[in-house]
């Protein structure tokens, strides 16, 4: 019993290290914002979709630069997906690539650009005091997520207009880095995204602007 006592307080102790306070997560984030650059991953994306209970896993890349400007480039490819198509977002422009039809669409999301830089930016290069002003936020526990230890956050979007469109996020930190491994992304509706993220590199060589890069024959809809 005197061996086991001591045993079980080093465990509990153990257990609540890996609990970070989001004020500790905040702190760390702050910190890494102002070298953000860039970033390049590969992504695991599900998508749910309640009215139908449809439930889908895409694997693919996602590359984001921020520029000097302050603008948010950005690059999904699922190009080898059974849905195949490669996602672009071009400051005020979203493009989507389709290869297996050799067409693209254009969105131009206009006044909207600030608020899509800061989904862009989510845990990648957004300060602690930015996600605080923009989100009530709460610790939910912890979790191990792609082999990684990591502290759970609620976020809650205090804008009603973002509310409308996105009930709450989640967001899986690692108890040594500043940025997300997963997210959730939570619509009033009951679909939800999430996306987990491996093989990170934060600012990683990149030669000039981020730009799709369509082949010659590629045709715009619309």
């Amino acid at each position: 019993m005197r061996k086991l006592i001591p045993a079980l307080c080093l465990s509990l102790v153990a257990s609540a290290a890996y609990a970070q306070s989001v004020d500790a997560i905040l702190t760390r984030m702050d910190q890494a914002a102002p070298r953000f650059r860039a970033m390049s991953a590969d992504v695991q994306m599900t998508t749910y979709t309640a009215i139908i209970g449809d439930k889908t896993v895409e694997d693919g890349t996602l590359k984001m630069q921020r520029l000097k400007s302050g603008e948010v480039r950005a690059i999904i490819d699922f190009s080898h997906q059974t849905d195949a198509r490669e996602i672009a977002f071009l400051g005020k422009i979203i493009r989507i690539y389709y290869p297996n039809l050799k067409t693209y669409q254009d969105y131009d999301v206009g006044k909207n650009t600030d608020i899509l830089n800061q989904f862009l930016l989510l845990g990648f290069g957004s300060s602690g005091k930015e996600l605080a002003r923009s989100y009530t936020i709460t610790q939910d526990g912890t979790e191990k997520i792609a082999g990684q230890d990591t502290t759970k956050l609620l976020l809650v979007p205090n804008d009603p207009k973002v509310k409308d469109r996105l009930s709450k996020i989640e967001m899986w930190i690692p108890n040594d880095a500043a940025y997300p491994v997963q997210q959730q992304f939570f619509e009033p509706s009951g679909n939800y995204r999430i996306v987990t993220y491996l093989n990170i590199k934060i600012n990683p060589q990149m030669k000039g602007t981020l730009e799709l890069k369509l082949p010659s024959g590629a045709k715009k809809q619309g």
